[in-house]
């Protein structure tokens, strides 16, 4: 199969009908968004396109990102800046084959096609099965080998991760509205190639590299690869496990996964340890890293994690913590900083894994503020971190009490961690109106800002009381004791007015509306 021309990717259509289209027709206005039969696969898929895009058609500067989010390239337009690439988007053949080993050795081992899930064997996740029976058809194969390669996670000794370590997060910027189209979800997170700074690309195998023999990491290979060994861009197309899809075992039937009828079923792959090992400074534009402060250490990729995504890490996602701990995605950066037009909003995705098992895949869409001026942008950051550590304080606080109503001795019990994800859940609509209210008031007024945080303040305060109650009284009758309850509950009452966070935004309330604590 031809990634490049046939029709493989499924597509909705304003009306939500779906349809195939191939790679060369995804400028046009028909289409609304991408489709796969499922989210890890659409996450993929995504980012099958928009590397494409960054590979083969990025914009030299922000002038022509413009030109061409407002004027959609045609399919004829698409053929002829994908056509040097052609050759290396096949599935199949004796030479090059997308995303598999150009030269696996004769000794690799057989794997039924459903390894490739990356929930396969996670008897834990309650989102995917793996079923009894099992063959792919093309494109999901395609699909389920990508998903492997750009999220791989641990899989014993000599099977590596991915480059940006196993369940990294994905965030895309997506277009606020309903009239939007798929080629504006792609295009605004493909970067300039003045702002992504890459050197020039001198041999094709450094970005895409089943092109040429596995850089491979046992004991005969070369070792780890960096960013100065290939090439930055192969971020995008990163190789880490050695596969190659087994046509001795193909069939004909029903695909396990879309249900596609009557097709050609691939039934198993090939594999061998010791694929490429991505070490070093590499940084994927659509991911968000925690930084090394003195710079010594390399970039740490923000993974998924329990509890999933919320309001809680919306300042590190979207503008970036002040100590980079996370900082927002290259795309997101360039975006708020540069573009800030049209309105948009934030796609996060990705899995939390523990070793080689998936526990589960995270999906969440958080709001997207970009100012005009950057020095009012540094200010809405500063008072948005001012409110999160309010939050913050207050799950920490609401966490501690609760346990000192529930135990004689909390500390050495452990952690509960619902406790705390209660708060986060039901501020979390309050956090956002009051995000829209900060984004549109006079951010250098401390008049202005004064009333905003008295209701963050009284609200935070006023939940974290109501909770308590809550979870105090959801101890077992026969553990209940009255006594650590009332003095808990004085105990974060008197926390929530003397917290560093809680104090610091009373004294601006205080200076403006004279009010005590």
């Amino acid at each position: 199969m031809d990634l490049l021309q046939s029709a493989w990717i499924f597509v909705r259509q304003g009306d939500g009908d779906l349809t195939r289209i191939s790679p060369f027709q995804i400028g046009e206005s028909a289409w609304h968004d991408l489709h796969a039969p499922r989210p890890d696969f659409r996450g993929a898929l995504y980012q099958f396109l928009i590397g494409l895009l960054q590979t083969a058609y990025a914009p030299q500067d922000s002038r022509a990102w413009r030109e061409r989010w407002a004027n959609p390239p045609s399919a004829a337009e698409l053929e002829a800046a994908f056509a040097p690439y052609r050759d290396a988007f096949v599935l199949e053949g004796d030479g090059p084959a997308f995303m598999q080993d150009l030269q696996l050795p004769a000794d690799a081992n057989q794997l039924p096609v459903l390894n490739l899930l990356i929930d396969a064997g996670s008897d834990s996740n309650q989102f995917f099965n793996k079923p009894a029976d099992h063959g792919l058809c093309a494109s999901c194969f395609t699909l389920a080998l990508l998903t492997l390669q750009l999220n791989a996670p641990s899989g014993g000794r000599g099977t590596r991760t991915s480059l940006r370590g196993g369940g990294p997060l994905t965030t895309l910027l997506v277009p606020a509205g309903e009239r939007v189209t798929l080629w504006q979800r792609l295009w605004l997170n493909v970067l300039p190639v003045d702002a992504l700074g890459y050197p020039e690309v001198k041999n094709r195998g450094d970005v895409l590299p089943w092109l040429q023999p596995t850089r491979t990491s046992d004991a005969a290979g070369v070792g780890d690869t960096t960013p100065e060994t290939v090439h930055p861009l192969q971020a995008y197309w990163s190789m880490p496990r050695r596969i190659r899809l087994d046509d001795s075992t193909t069939g004909h039937g029903d695909c396990t996964l879309c249900g596609a009828g009557d097709v050609r079923l691939i039934r198993h792959y090939r594999t061998r340890y010791g694929g490429t090992n991505y070490t070093g400074a590499w940084v994927h534009p659509l991911t968000p890293y925690s930084l090394d402060a003195k710079g010594e250490k390399p970039p740490l990729s923000i993974k998924g994690q329990r509890g999933g995504i919320a309001y809680r890490h919306w300042l590190g996602l979207t503008l970036g913590n002040e100590d980079k701990q996370p900082e927002a995605a290259q795309v997101v950066r360039h975006f708020t900083r540069n573009i800030k037009r049209p309105a948009v909003r934030l796609w996060c995705f990705g899995y939390d894994t523990d070793n080689m098992k998936a526990r589960c895949w995270y999906d969440s869409t958080l709001p997207v503020h970009a100012l005009e001026d950057d020095d009012l942008q540094k200010s809405f950051a500063h008072s948005v971190k001012q409110l999160l550590d309010v939050a913050s304080d207050t799950a920490k606080l609401l966490h501690q009490q609760v346990k000192a109503a529930w135990f004689k001795r909390p500390g050495d019990t452990g952690s509960e961690p619902a406790i705390a994800q209660s708060f986060w859940q039901r501020s979390e609509a309050e956090f956002y109106g009051l995000l829209e209210q900060l984004s549109g008031c006079d951010l250098e007024s401390p008049k202005a800002l004064a009333p905003l945080y008295r209701h963050w303040l009284l609200r935070t305060r006023s939940l974290a009381l109501e909770l308590f109650d809550e979870w105090a009284m959801a101890a077992p009758i026969e553990d209940l004791n009255l006594e650590r309850v009332v003095k808990a509950r004085s105990g974060l009452g008197k926390e929530l007015n003397s917290a560093k966070a809680m104090k610091a935004l009373w004294k601006t309330v205080n200076s403006q509306l004279k009010e005590r604590a």
